[in-house]
């Protein structure tokens, strides 16, 4: 029993040091700064995924050419693929991406979320407890506190979510 408990608390130790890697299959490319933009101290790295999808309809467009632009930073690049992107916190813009395949065009806007991050130093900490219970056996608990990537204890992480972006083709 103590083993089973034993081997569950280390593979959960080793999900809390994952990477964010990409998806398998999709390309990574790097924001370059936009020339005279002044940007805010960059916290770290985040990341976009971007998919061009057809409007109104299902699958994915592969080969898409696409565009993602902000005040301080831009891309050009394939979809599907992930973008990296500095991280400037609470000052992180949104991001218009554009995708195009032929001569349709559609673009959609990715606005940065926060999640806050605390754990252990900027890592997660995972809690597990156990107490005595009543007549009806012993209490378990399990909880998840922090979990944040890229940032230190009571700092904002940005997250940006994945964008499918609608681009009308023929017969879609």
């Amino acid at each position: 029993m103590i083993r089973n408990g034993t081997g569950f608390l280390a593979a959960l130790a080793l999900a809390g040091c994952a990477s964010t890697a990409a998806p398998p299959g999709l390309p990574t490319v790097s924001a370059s700064p936009t020339p005279g933009a002044t940007a805010p101290v960059a916290r770290g790295e985040t990341q976009l995924i971007v998919r061009a999808v057809p409007a109104g309809g299902v699958g994915e467009l592969q080969g898409a050419s696409c565009e993602a632009v902000s005040p301080y930073f831009s891309a050009r690049f394939t979809a599907p693929a992930r973008l990296l992107m500095p991280s400037f916190g609470a000052e992180s813009p949104q991001v218009t991406v554009t995708c195009a395949a032929g001569a349709a065009s559609g673009s959609v806007v990715a606005a940065p979320t926060q999640a806050w991050s605390n754990g252990l130093g900027g890592w997660p900490a995972v809690g597990v407890s156990v107490g005595t219970g009543n007549a009806g056996g012993v209490g378990v608990g399990f909880g998840w506190y922090g979990g944040g990537y890229g940032a230190s204890g009571g700092v904002p992480v940005v997250r940006y979510g994945e964008v499918r972006v609608p681009v009308p083709v023929a017969g879609g």
